[in-house]
């Protein structure tokens, strides 16, 4: 029999009205069905959580306080160790290193990348090491300046950052004295890269907030180069839509796509550097994240204010709803915790 699974969940609380931005639940891993874990955590707009790899605590990215929060799990619940200034305005995501020595943070309006020590209680010391970036793109509105959306440590080692702002991804090594840039991947003029997967053989995808597309690339010495463009969903004519996060399956056969407009999870096939249409399945508003844990999927749909549960079928990589719904105000992100030892 599986073990019951924690998540937690992120909100934005400005949005909401509300101070209750952490929210833990218990997944049953039979129905899918998530049932409250403990009391909400009150903190400002943690837009992104990440998890310390051993389970013990976890990292929230503040975003408009321009923080980031140490959490540590206790028997109640969620303790605060601690808040650092994150190094620029607005950081919207968090990678921790599987070694569990230091946490990365994107600041988006900042356009840079802080790194912080993990203390030996498991809190973030002050960033020792704050990396701007610099440039611009094609859309003058969301484009004015460098936007880092995401920092994901890929299994080679190397941390990539996608930049909206200036259609780039940025490589580092990570060494004992901090980050080494290594590549910098310029992508398609205004595509405007958001998330990213790292696929099990190599390939990365990675979506375009503003041209609503999934580009592959094969990368080589930190390298990315793009191979292949598809369309992010079919959707509908005329219609806007913003891809926001994008996840392989664990047997990497699938690539799903969460898409705010088209309000839908696509599905493709993953055959090489090829992305192939499966469908779209249709979400609830604005599906802004969303998480894989067993054979289910979680989607915050931001604007709907709920988090939607599907049943994944593992041969054919399509999600059906469960019918179960969690209502959480101004969901931003679904973030299964860890197993511990």
């Amino acid at each position: 029999m599986p073990s019951v699974s924690l998540v937690h969940i992120g909100s934005y609380t400005a949005k909401a009205g509300t101070a209750q931005a952490i929210t833990a639940w218990r997944q049953d891993p039979d129905t899918g069905r998530l049932e409250p874990a403990g009391s909400p955590v009150e903190a400002v707009d943690p837009s992104w959580l990440a998890w310390h790899p051993d389970g013990t605590h976890l990292y929230a990215a503040s975003e408009s306080a321009a923080r980031v929060l140490s959490y540590a799990v206790t028997a109640d619940g969620l303790e605060l160790l601690g808040a650092q200034p994150s190094g620029g305005a607005d950081p919207c995501h968090l990678a921790v290193d599987p070694q569990g020595r230091f946490v990365v943070a994107a600041n988006y309006s900042g356009g840079s990348v802080a790194v912080f020590a993990i203390g030996a209680d498991g809190a973030l010391l002050p960033y020792h090491q704050l990396i701007a970036h610099e440039g611009s793109g094609p859309d003058a509105e969301r484009q004015e300046g460098p936007h880092a959306h995401m920092a994901l440590l890929a299994p080679d080692g190397l941390l990539h950052v996608t930049d909206l702002g200036t259609d780039e991804v940025r490589s580092y090594a990570v060494e004992p004295a901090g980050l080494r840039p290594v590549a910098t991947s310029p992508l398609v003029a205004g595509m405007g890269p958001r998330h990213l997967a790292v696929h099990p053989s190599g390939v990365v995808f990675v979506a375009g907030e503003l041209d609503s597309t999934v580009v592959t690339c094969e990368v080589a010495d930190g390298l990315l180069r793009p191979v292949s463009s598809v369309a992010a969903t079919a959707g509908e004519p005329g219609e806007r839509n913003y891809p926001s996060h994008l996840e392989c399956s664990p047997d990497g056969r699938f690539l799903y796509v969460a898409n705010r407009g088209a309000d839908c999870l696509t599905v493709f096939a993953v055959e090489g550097t090829a992305l192939r249409p499966v469908a779209d399945v249709p979400t609830g508003r604005w599906p802004r994240h969303f998480a894989l844990l067993g054979d289910f999927v979680y989607v915050a749909d931001q604007d709907g204010d709920t988090v939607s549960v599907y049943r994944r079928d593992p041969a054919t990589g399509l999600p059906s709803p469960t019918g179960d719904t969690v209502a959480v105000p101004n969901p931003s992100c679904v973030v299964p915790a860890p197993r511990r030892a």
